[in-house]
Formats: structure tokens, sequence, C-alpha cells
């Protein structure tokens, strides 16, 4: 009894300890991230493309402009609005994003962490796997741990919703919550199908019951947003919704490998929950458990897959993807340790000579604790993997980390540059600048490029484009050596920005393109005068 005392303690010490490692993981991670978290220094192209749909929303413009536009939203309008308003209380919309962002990875934590105890996992198990996900999710894509941008703000509507459910048994006013909670989620982000679909799939195989009420609350509500985004946005939303966009198979698979190359350990890990529904092992319940979270796993993978063969789909596309594979693993975890008592969850306490029910004493202990132990070794290798993965990525993230007061120095003096020769008409392939510096939106050049290489809009919208009366100056991300000026246009549109406007400013940020006519009557850029009240609307 005393050696089944000391195993047991000795499992669940290996159990916090890999817990506690994977905290280390996350927040060597996120430390960087963190303390740029209010710095003007850019962190991708989303960060000012959404500061700027937040500010057309409060401002009262057209969220979703023509679609022969050079601007475009293809995302559904929530988080414009969300992220708009603690802008306003914080003075920035790019800082107010990075908050939600951040906030958001930490709910979505939680949630795992409740769904998990809602199906009776130990709370240290639970634990596990909610920390896994953050030190998954940050050696997988750190740069979205503190980004403006809304995917992890839908995901954190999105996995609430499965917590309702479950934490309040799919009470009528769960269902009803739930499904105002997922539409909320498709709102924001429009591709968040896995999990909804996860949970009919699961509904209609163990909840008969409920099915009908279900699908009737669920599309009732979804009725109801349809009809209401017609009704504020019109027609426009959603053929913008389904903008022009390149598509590959080698995207899909160069997503897939990004995938495999990050987390495909817990990937083969996470088969654990599939063998243990396979073989029928424990109780109902966690049998229940195990074919949900398959079901989410190989919906998420596949969704995923789908969307990454976009052009221009980032890591995002796999979130759903980690989420449940983290869930998996930690379900694949609980099984293990349960396994050692078969159709027990946990031994039965030996008191003096009492035995395990239905099995002999000695035999009984033996089985728990080489399932606890098996199980506390499990959570230890993940632990091991990614702490060997965060220690080589240290030593960049100290240097990136020691490097923020220049890093922003450079970027503000690219910022003001901007704002003294563009004169509020400057057109950024790095958004945030030209949001920073009081630029009108002119231009998407990411939607734009699309739109031009789909041809969606005529080779010559180009050069009616980028001309010196609507635009005084063009901010490329093309880095030292590079021919093109912007990876993200066409040959063609570069050589009519090339023809247009001749390089002013060489630095770290890539090159500002000045126009190369001047006014003749004050010397000032063409159209200098009008964007300079020009504020980021629809119509710009």
């Amino acid at each position: 009894m005393v050696n089944a005392n000391r195993g047991t303690a000795l499992a669940t010490a290996m159990l916090c300890v890999a817990t506690a490692g994977l905290a280390v993981v996350w927040l060597s991670a996120v430390v960087g991230p963190a303390y740029t978290l209010f710095r003007w220094i850019p962190n991708g192209y989303n960060e000012g493309w959404n500061a700027y749909w937040a500010e057309v929303a409060w401002r009262g413009g057209a969220l979703y402009p023509a679609v022969n536009s050079p601007i475009s939203d293809n995302y559904p309008p929530l988080s414009f609005y969300i992220v708009g308003a603690l802008g306003r209380l914080i003075g920035d919309n790019i800082f107010a994003g990075r908050l939600l962002a951040l906030l958001s990875l930490l709910a979505v934590a939680f949630n795992l962490f409740v769904w998990l105890r809602r199906w009776q996992v130990s709370r240290a198990v639970a634990a596990f796997g909610a920390t896994l996900f953050l030190a998954a999710f940050s050696t997988y894509a750190p740069a979205y741990m503190t980004m403006n941008d809304p995917q992890l703000l839908a995901h954190a509507f999105m996995i609430t919703s499965v917590t309702v459910l479950w934490r309040f048994d799919f009470s009528r006013k769960a269902l009803a919550a739930a499904a105002v909670l997922m539409v909320a989620a498709g709102c924001v982000k429009h591709l968040l199908i896995a999990l909804p679909l996860a949970v009919t799939v699961w509904i209609a195989l163990y909840r008969k019951e409920i099915l009908v009420r279900w699908l009737i609350t669920a599309v009732s509500v979804l009725a109801v947003a349809l009809a209401a985004l017609y009704y504020t946005q019109g027609a426009i939303f959603f053929h913008d919704l389904a903008s022009s966009r390149l598509y590959s198979r080698l995207l899909a698979e160069s997503g897939l490998w990004r995938v495999w190359e990050s987390v495909g350990f817990l990937i083969v890990l996470g088969m654990v929950a599939g063998i243990a529904f396979a073989l029928r092992v424990g109780r109902r319940e966690v049998r229940e458990q195990a074919a949900f979270v398959l079901l989410y796993l190989v919906l998420a993978a596949g969704v995923g897959a789908l969307a990454a063969s976009g052009k221009g789909v980032d890591r995002n596309a796999f979130f759903d993807f980690l989420i449940a594979v983290s869930l998996a693993v930690a379900v694949g975890v609980e099984q293990i340790r349960a396994r050692g008592v078969g159709r027990y969850a946990a031994p039965t306490p030996v008191v003096g000579r009492a035995m395990l029910p239905g099995v002999g004493a000695t035999g009984g202990v033996a089985r728990w604790l080489t399932g606890a132990l098996a199980a506390a070794a499990v959570a230890a290798g993940c632990c091991i993997v990614l702490l060997i993965g965060a220690a080589r990525q240290w030593p960049a993230r100290w240097h990136l980390l020691q490097q923020t007061d220049a890093r922003e120095a450079s970027a503000l003096r690219v910022i003001n540059d901007i704002r003294r020769l563009g004169g509020g008409a400057a057109a950024c392939e790095e958004l945030s600048l030209c949001y920073w510096a009081g630029s009108a939106f002119k231009v998407d050049f990411f939607n734009y490029g699309q739109k031009l290489a789909t041809s969606a809009l005529p080779a010559t919208d180009c050069a009616e484009t980028f001309t010196a009366a609507s635009i005084s100056l063009v901010q490329v991300n093309s880095p030292h050596g590079e021919p093109r000026l912007s990876f993200r246009l066409p040959a063609g549109c570069n050589a009519a920005i090339a023809r247009t406007y001749s390089l002013a400013i060489k630095n770290s940020h890539g090159r500002l393109m000045l126009a190369a006519r001047r006014s003749a009557s004050d010397g000032r850029l063409p159209g200098e005068e009008a964007a300079k009240h020009a504020q980021p609307t629809a119509e710009d």
C-alpha cells in the first residue's frame, strides 16, 4: 500500500511537472509579443487591414465596397465593431486587436479545461490539456498570439458554445445560447465550420432525441443573422465574402506539412483516443467523449486543408485542428490513466486487506499504477519535445526582444516619412504603417492583387489606380536586392507603379516610392491638400 501511494504520488507529480514545463514553453514564446503589445511595430499584413475596417465600422462608412474597388473586405463585420469599440477606449485599433487576440487565446485554453472537467477528466489532466494547447500554439503560430486578427476571437466564441452545451447538459437554453455563440463566431470569421459540424453529427449519433430541436434552433439563429447582415450591409456583403482568390493543391500540401513539422508528434499521440474508442474501453461517457474529439479532429483537418489551398491563407487555417489535437491528447492521457482498472475510472481505495472491485488488490493496484505512470510519461514526453523546440528558438526570440526599441524606432521613422511625404494619400503594402501615419485606405495590396491575378479586374486597372493624382506615395515591402516592388501584385502592376513613381527612400521596411511629378503651382505632391483630411472610408 505504501508503494502504491508512492507510485500514485509520483505519477501525479510527473503530470504536474509536465504541465508546468508546458507553461514555461508558452511563457517563453509569449513574453516577446506581450512586450510589443502596445509598441508601434508592424506584425503582419492583417494588422493594418483589420484596423482600417474597424475605423470604417465606427465612423459609419460602408464596410463592403464595390467589387471593382482597390480595397476589399472579405470578413464578416462583427470583429470590426468589437475591435473598434476597444480601440476607441485605448486609442488605437491595432493595439486593441492585439490585446483581444491574447485574451481570446487564454479564453480558448480556459474553455478546454472546463470542457474536459465536464467529462470527468481529472483536474491534473484537464490542466495538462489546456496548457498543451497554449504550448503547441506558441510553437506553431507564435505571431498570432498578439496579432490584430479576428481568428482567435472567433475561436473563443466557438469553443465557448461547446462548453455551454455540455456544461448545461444540452438544455433548451443551452442549445439556444450555443447557437447564438456559434453564429457570433461565424460573424467574426466565416470559415469556422468544423466544430458546428462535429457537434451536429455527435448529437445525431448520441443525443438523437434533441437533434430536431438543435437543428431548428441553429437554423433559426443563422437565418436571423443572415437577414440582419443583408439588411445592414446589403447584398454586396455576400459577394465580397466570396472575393476572388487563387487556389492551389500545393498550398494545401504546404500547409499540412507545416502542421506536421510543428505538432506531428501530437497527432500520433492523439490517436490514443482513437484506439481507445475503437477498442471500446472505459465507460460509455468516455467513449462518447472520444467520439466527439475524433469527429472534431477529422473535420478540422479536412476544413483546414481546404482553406489552406487558398492564396494568402496562413497558419490560422489549422487553429481548429490544433485545438482538436490538444483535446485528443488529453483524452488519450486520461484513457491510459483509467485503463489500469478496466471499467473503473480510478481504483477503489484499499483499506486494510480490502480489494479493488472485481480484481485482486495487488493486481488492481499494479494496473492502476501502470496506467497512471504511463499517462504521466506521455505528458512528460509532450513537455520534453516542446521544451527542446522552445530552447532552440529562444536565442532568436531573445535577440528579437533586445531589438524592440530599435525596431520601433525604425518603424516610427518610416511612419513619419509617410506622414511627411504622403500627405494622407499614401498606399502601403504594410498597411499598419499607413494606418499609424494617418493616411487614407487607398489600396488593399493582397486582395487587389488577387483580383488582378484572377482577371476579376482588367490588367489596365492598376495604371488607373496608381496615379499621382490620387496616390502620392507608395510603400512596398520589397527587400534589398529584390527586383520586384511588391510580391502581392502581378508583374504588370509593378511595372505600372515603376512608371509613375520613383524611389525616394529605401529602409528595413522596403521602399517608399514618390510620385514623379509635382504640382507646378505650389510644389506640393498632387492630391496632397485634398488628402490631408481624408478618412479611411470604403469610397477611398
